[in-house]
């Protein structure tokens, strides 16, 4: 019986902050700024590695946190910005995806616990959480970030999975991870944990991911 459904945030609860900020055809960065597409990709990609197993210090670590990724940012790409002006940016790029929120008021309403297992910077999810109201929704200790384990979910030691179950209280053969990532998917079922793959974006994603749940008896 599936008591618990773990959720990753970015293209699955979230759109992906670092996906839409730097890359989107229309708003993101390239454009606006005419970059050049290749460079700001292998900047996101050097900035996500140097960030995304660290953790602030104190309860507003992370907004130092923030400030220095978005300097680093800007330096790499010989851009004039203030961090505050790509922090404001950002916030037109944090929505939750068609349903999801609906989705997870019904999976409350039900009691079925809900946790998060997700690769992210502090900062990033703390303003997904704050926007989105995720902290109506799961317990503050239900919710593992890489940037707190300090380590994702491909290491080999399955750490971040460990982490998530353990904190449930909740035999892992009870709960089933939802990622849009099929090898974060693949390593989950390694481990032990069913896993869902969900659409990455996807409009009709909640749609599709209700109808599973519900030939599963939880909605």
């Amino acid at each position: 019986m599936i008591e618990a459904v773990i959720f990753d945030v970015g293209g699955v609860l979230a759109y992906d902050v670092w996906e839409h900020l730097l890359l989107n055809k229309e708003e993101g960065l390239v454009s606006i700024y005419d970059l050049d597409l290749t460079r700001v990709q292998k900047v996101g990609r050097e900035l996500y590695d140097e960030f995304a197993h660290r953790k602030g210090q104190g309860e507003d670590g992370w907004k130092e946190l923030e400030e220095e990724y978005w300097n680093r940012l800007t330096n790499r790409l010989h851009l004039s910005l203030a961090p505050s002006e790509l922090i404001q940016l950002t916030d037109r790029f944090i929505r939750p995806l068609v349903g999801m929120i609906e989705l997870l008021e019904c999976l409350k309403a039900r009691a079925v616990r809900l946790a998060i297992c997700s690769n992210n910077t502090e900062f990033w999810f703390r303003r997904q959480a704050d926007k989105l109201g995720l902290y109506r929704f799961f317990n503050a200790e239900d919710i593992v970030l890489s940037s707190r384990i300090g380590v994702s979910k491909s290491s080999p030691n399955f750490e971040m999975f460990r982490a998530v179950v353990n904190r449930l209280g909740i035999d892992k053969r009870n709960c089933v991870f939802v990622d849009d990532r099929i090898g974060n998917i693949v390593q989950s079922i390694k481990f032990g944990l069913a896993g869902i793959i969900f659409p990455s974006h996807s409009e009709y994603g909640a749609e599709y991911l209700g109808l599973l749940l519900g030939q599963l008896g939880i909605l």
